[in-house]
């Protein structure tokens, strides 16, 4: 008798996906860093967006439900401006792990955005992210201490750097790809906000 195969999970999260345009800008902002020699992982101009949830490897059949989620989390919400300005690292500059571009205008509305995503997720029985969201893009993932001095004085100059503003009009439920060459990203779903074009 065969044994069942196990099912292939899928890495799944809920994001806001960034136009061409703020992206280049942000791949700016990155090659301004790169010039630090900080050993870092920088993110793809293809990958860069807002992670509004990460649900994380779920059964295929799961991925509908975080479909069903957010398409009841956008219920009602008109699309919104966000203005991408602040270049910072958690937990903190001296002591990087994590580099991003931060939120100036429409952060507020991306936070009420994703908390409804979350209590939509939790209704469906996806578990609650403890730690509460600060709305930021991701643009790069420190691999080893070399170079970081150098990577904080480049914070520091870019503390106040903007990278330009564009249009919340959709949020999608999306698939991470792990490959060598790094994850690719690929939209499973999406759902369009009240008010857009």
């Amino acid at each position: 008798m065969e044994t069942a195969r196990p099912v292939e999970k899928t890495r799944t999260f809920i994001a806001v996906r960034i136009p061409e345009g703020v992206r280049r800008k942000l791949m700016e902002i990155e090659r301004e860093l790169m010039g630090s020699g900080a050993d870092v992982k920088w993110v793809s101009a293809e990958n860069l967006h807002i992670t509004l949830k990460f649900i994380g490897p779920v059964e295929p059949n799961r991925v509908e439900a975080a479909a069903r989620a957010v398409e009841s989390a956008v219920q009602g919400i008109t699309a919104f401006e966000v203005h991408l300005a602040g270049v910072g690292a958690f937990p903190k500059v001296s002591r990087p792990s994590v580099v991003w571009v931060g939120t100036g205008r429409g952060g507020e509305e991306l936070k009420s955005l994703a908390e409804r995503v979350e209590s939509a997720c939790e209704r469906e029985g996806f578990e609650r992210e403890p730690r509460p969201f600060s709305p930021h893009i991701t643009i790069g993932r420190v691999k080893s201490p070399k170079g970081l001095d150098a990577l904080a004085v480049g914070l520091e100059r870019l503390r106040m750097a903007e990278a330009g503003s564009f249009p919340v009009e959709e949020v999608a439920v999306m698939k991470s790809e792990l490959r060598p060459s790094g994850p690719v990203y690929s939209e499973l779903a999406g759902f369009i906000l009240a008010g857009s074009q």
